[in-house]
């Protein structure tokens, strides 16, 4: 009794907060640009992120989150992208799809500051009249609604070769089916705001710290701290949630232009045993990606074979048959 109690009361909170609420991934250091427009195109030139969310393994009408991601660079100074989200949970569904357009100002090859605006819909279902009721005809489930409603983004991200920051408001619109808090509200907006940094502490490794933190009025402030580690094409990520949940993940990149990554959290809290754990998948497709363990120095050279090798003397050296390419990231 007490268990199925905890069940109602946890499901009920994630249904009426939903409709004000931000998607959150656990690495989200891979997929900064579905919270931030202005990122758009900052981990390649063209890339294409795939993430899949499991949330509460084992609890029925647990959330259920997808989310896909393609940004191009157009030029040195613009980029542009598209955006798709899916998420479930219990007996509510929502979809939200735009396009992202991000503008440039260049201090050097590798140093910018852009600003973006994303402009798209968000479909919001609640099948209320579906649900199973102890007292028949419930007026609080008798009506299910279908509801579509313009939406939009706005970020600012700063971008280093060694690091990154982001703010951004992922919702301009709040999109509930009725009262004060459905529509243009600002005091109902959330800021997300984002870190990270890439530490070279080898010819093939870098250490990567990351920081995501979401921020609304009347509401605690929401954080994620992720430590990730890389070497050669494997990295391993160990964080923490402020919901009181541990993450750990691992990523594999595959011939430098496809990453595959996997995360878990686990509560540690004393709802877990009623929450079951989360399990993200994310797939990654990135031409070239820039931040990997073959992309730090601004200058490389390219042999026969294909591989990347490092010469700080930038010198052409015709008995290797070496040429020189200049990074563009």
């Amino acid at each position: 009794m007490k268990k199925g109690l905890l069940i109602s009361l946890v499901l009920l909170l994630t249904i009426f907060t939903k409709a004000q609420n931000v998607y959150r991934y656990s690495q989200f250091n891979f997929l900064k640009s579905m919270y931030n427009p202005g990122a758009l195109a900052s981990d390649a030139r063209l890339s294409a992120d795939l993430v899949y969310r499991n949330q509460w393994v084992g609890l029925a009408g647990a959330p259920t989150t997808i989310g896909l991601n393609v940004a191009s660079e157009l030029t040195s100074n613009m980029a542009v992208g598209l955006n798709f989200c899916s998420d479930k949970v219990g007996l509510n569904q929502s979809t939200s799809i735009s396009a992202m357009y991000s503008y440039r100002v260049v201090f050097a090859e590798r140093q910018y500051l852009s600003l973006g605006l994303g402009l798209g819909a968000d479909n919001v279902i609640s099948d209320l009249a579906s649900a199973s009721t102890t007292m028949p005809n419930d007026p609080a489930f008798a009506q299910s609604y279908n509801l579509w409603k313009l939406n939009a983004s706005l970020g600012a991200y700063y971008r280093t070769s060694k690091g990154y920051v982001g703010l951004s408001i992922p919702q301009l619109f709040q999109q509930s089916p009725s009262g004060t808090e459905s529509g243009f509200n600002i005091p109902r907006w959330h800021y997300m705001l984002i870190g990270g940094y890439y530490l070279e502490i080898g010819e093939n490794a870098y250490f990567n710290p990351n920081i995501q933190i979401k921020y609304t009025k009347n509401a605690p402030i929401q954080g994620d701290f992720l430590l990730r580690g890389v070497i050669g094409s494997v990295g391993v990520s160990l964080g923490y949630r402020t919901e009181n949940a541990l993450i750990a993940g691992a990523d594999f990149m595959i011939a430098g232009k496809l990453r595959v990554g996997y995360s878990f959290n686990y509560g540690i809290g004393s709802l877990t045993r009623v929450k079951g754990a989360s399990h993200e998948i994310h797939l990654g497709f990135g031409l070239p990606y820039y931040f990997s363990s073959d992309s730090f120095s601004g200058q490389k050279f390219i042999g026969r074979n294909g591989k990347f090798r490092r010469n700080y003397q930038l010198r052409y050296n015709r008995s290797n048959n070496l040429y020189r390419v200049k990074s563009r990231n």
